[in-house]
């Protein structure tokens, strides 16, 4: 006989976690002892008013809910996820030129010394302390570094890349490193947990796979947030002259007459709305739009198509799906998903 019970949606399950991640975040601060008393308030401050990301909790607790029906072990993963997006937000903002001479309500200098603790040594106190055999530790604390050098790169490359002296795969090249890697990062660390794999199993489980899923969803979120700035008419990538691959695509696909009216359009978008409105406008045309839209709906497809290996008849494992189809909300028939997604 059937309960007539609802069945609780996975989303929350996922969010009844969110406390306990929440705090597991104050005790790693409370760690920091009197003879810290510097670093103690800009680290709360840092972790309370800092610039968050979506899913920077849920991601890593649906990965291991998708493999062992419980997000709850996976807390110090989300907590480890959420910390170093954190600290890279704060860099972020002020390579962006966002910040002024404070930041989340302290100065900028201390909110950047705070974010370097914040990403990197908080974590891997967090990371140390997990109660999982050590061959297993040592792999979560090198997905983790290897994570973090990756974004470096991939943040890197964003800042020195110029539009007009690159080509789309020197681009996807950063976006895999700048997001990918880190939605890999949390999506491997989960698996890993979940499964207990730790780098001496012949053959290897699923941890790179799970690994490969988060690069892909990571890009296709990097894509998304280039369209959502777009979409909203501000523009601020062609204001600042960031490489996006949608521009450099135009840019390297173009006839050279267009290109050449494209390259004298950003030379002005810094100063002058009327030639963003312009360029985007060449962004748009359908010759540029169609091979854009096919490579973002090759990345929708292989995320489905690793979920289909990863997670098959999986509650969990559909509410992935929900996320990937949710990046993607901006390619043509594809519908817009307006549900509360847990953050």
């Amino acid at each position: 006989m059937h309960s007539l019970t609802p069945r609780r949606l996975p989303e929350a399950d996922v969010t009844a976690v969110f406390p306990r991640v929440d705090r597991y975040l104050d005790e790693l601060l409370a760690d920091y002892g009197p003879e810290y008393v510097h670093l103690r308030f800009p680290l709360r401050q840092l972790i309370d008013r800092g610039r968050g990301t979506p899913h920077e909790f849920s991601l890593p607790l649906l990965v291991h809910a998708a493999l062992d029906g419980d997000p709850g072990p996976a807390v110090p993963i989300a907590a480890v996820h959420a910390l170093w997006w954190r600290a890279a937000n704060a860099f972020d903002d002020v390579a962006d030129g966002d910040a002024g001479p404070e930041l989340y309500g302290m100065p900028s200098g201390t909110a950047l010394t705070a974010a370097l603790e914040c990403g990197y040594a908080l974590p891997l106190r967090a990371l140390a302390g997990m109660p999982v055999p050590e061959p297993q530790r040592r792999q979560l604390v090198r997905d983790y570094l290897e994570g973090w050098t990756a974004a470096s790169n991939g943040q890197i490359g964003d800042l020195l890349n110029e539009p007009s002296r690159v080509d789309p795969d020197a681009v996807l090249g950063v976006y895999r490193h700048k997001s990918g890697a880190v939605y890999a990062m949390a999506c491997a660390m989960a698996a890993r947990l979940a499964t207990g794999e730790d780098g001496a199993q012949d053959p290897p489980g699923p941890v790179a796979e799970w690994g490969r899923f988060g690069q892909v969803l990571g890009m296709l979120a990097q894509l998304r947030n280039d369209e959502d700035d777009l979409r909203s008419g501000t523009f601020d990538d062609l204001r600042n002259g960031t490489a996006t691959y949608l521009l450099v695509h135009l840019l390297n696909s173009a006839p050279a007459d267009r290109r050449s009216r494209a390259l004298e359009l950003l030379e002005k978008a810094a100063e002058c709305p009327a030639s963003r409105e312009e360029l985007h406008g060449l962004m748009r045309s359908p010759d540029v739009q169609r091979p854009y839209h096919a490579y973002v709906a090759s990345l929708h497809q292989e995320a489905h198509a690793l979920l289909d290996t990863l997670a098959p008849s999986c509650p969990f494992g559909a509410a992935l799906r929900d996320r990937v189809d949710a990046e993607v909300c901006f390619l043509p028939g594809q519908q817009t998903h307006t549900a509360h997604r847990p953050g």
